[in-house]
């Protein structure tokens, strides 16, 4: 197998990069990125099997040529709501197998939408295969799995970050071109509307409601929406889902900040890269302070975890799935690692069915957690030491 990632230069790609040379099956990884020189470093950890180039990724021709040399393209270049679409339009195009991180749910929507095309050309294409969206989706079917009936599903992921991401906050240099394109994203789905289902259909709402839900075993968890592909496409994998959301955790006052800045954008007085920036520099800010040991001990919540409601044995029930670790190397390693997975699923058998899939649509839950226990921090052996489900029936 012949891989070719996009971005790989980037902090997601070099994750990717990383694992994919790791694979007996992988033949040779072409780290590609827009700035050569930064491709080559990366391709130079991995003599004998990766190599390099530089690649625009809206020059046709050039990707054209580099997507067809590989048989299977590794997306890490966001913002997806910019790149997702035309770089998959392209994949398929070349009738090359595809997966990416997308996390915006605009284009994960338009994406879907090229399943028929995919199809027809051969290409399985396997989009928001990361942390969250990816790992989120696949607890999320185990927690809808525990229930007979569910009505309200949730995913949820805690804004605080691990003692890793604080530590890389704390060294970042300053970036020449502003804040990454993850916090671009974020600011982006904080902002204008989102999409979630509601009363058995999708609407568009305002992003940043508050939502308390019971959490069994441990109390009442406050929840803030945030626009993400999880709510518009589970209810595709759930059937009979009422209300479908993605939503995070963390301090209320970390929430009353990011509601000022997101109405700052929605007014117009800041552009979503200027608030992406205004948001950067207060989380250095908070990493670089002393850790507030009262202040985490208020959070309650897992950091990632999906919440499903409806009915067991007859009785009102909630279910719930949480994760116990994730990879090493904190954002990065959450999201990348589970990304490469993809590449072991695409060797045994995952290309021979055929389209645009969400992640719940396509690969089985428990053989994913399977693969990936003994690749989190902890070294677990097997999804089931990974991710407890626990599910509570209510009275009435």
């Amino acid at each position: 197998m012949k891989v070719l990632v996009l971005g790989g230069a980037g902090g997601m790609g070099q994750v990717a990069v990383r694992e994919a040379v790791r694979f007996d099956f992988v033949e040779s990884v072409t780290v590609a990125d827009l700035h050569a020189e930064h491709a080559a470093e990366v391709a130079a950890l991995y003599p004998g099997k990766a190599g390099a180039i530089g690649l625009d990724i809206n020059d046709r021709v050039a990707m054209g040529a580099a997507i067809t040399a590989h048989d299977v393209v590794l997306n890490a270049v966001g913002p997806f709501y910019t790149h997702g679409l035309p770089v998959l339009e392209q994949v398929i195009d070349a009738g090359r197998h595809y997966a990416d991180i997308c996390d915006d749910w605009e284009p994960t929507l338009d994406m879907l939408a090229l399943s028929r095309r995919a199809e027809e050309r051969g290409v399985t294409a396997v989009i928001g295969i990361g942390a969250s969206p990816g790992v989120t989706n696949m607890i999320a079917l185990k927690a809808a799995r525990a229930l007979d009936e569910v009505d309200d599903l949730l995913t949820c992921w805690s804004i605080e970050g691990s003692d890793e991401d604080l530590e890389a906050m704390r060294s970042q240099r300053p970036r020449a071109t502003g804040a990454s394109a993850a916090v671009v994203h974020w600011v982006q789905q904080l902002t204008g509307t989102i999409r979630v289902l509601a009363d058995g259909g999708f609407q568009d709402v305002k992003p940043l409601t508050s939502r308390t839900i019971h959490y069994p075993g441990r109390g009442e968890v406050v929840t803030w929406s945030v626009g993400h592909p999880e709510a518009v496409t589970l209810p595709r994998a759930v059937p009979g889902l009422l209300h479908c959301a993605n939503a995070m955790v963390g301090p209320p006052e970390s929430f009353e900040g990011l509601a000022m800045i997101a109405q700052l954008v929605d007014s117009g007085a800041l552009t979503i890269h200027q608030a992406a920036d205004a948001i950067l520099a207060s989380m250095q800010e908070k990493a670089a302070a002393p850790v507030q040991q009262e202040e985490k001990a208020r959070v309650v919540a897992p950091p990632l975890f999906a919440w499903a409601s409806g009915r067991r044995n007859g009785r009102p029930a909630i279910a719930t799935a949480e994760v116990h670790s994730m990879p090493a190397g904190g954002m990065a390693g959450s999201t990348s690692v589970p990304f490469a997975l993809v590449l072991p699923l695409f060797a045994n058998g995952l290309g021979t069915r055929h389209g645009v899939f969400a992640p719940e649509e396509i690969i089985d839950p428990d053989d994913f957690l399977d693969r990936l226990a003994p690749l989190c921090a902890g070294n677990f052996a097997s999804g089931r030491e990974l991710v407890s489900v626990t599910c509570e029936e209510q009275d009435g």
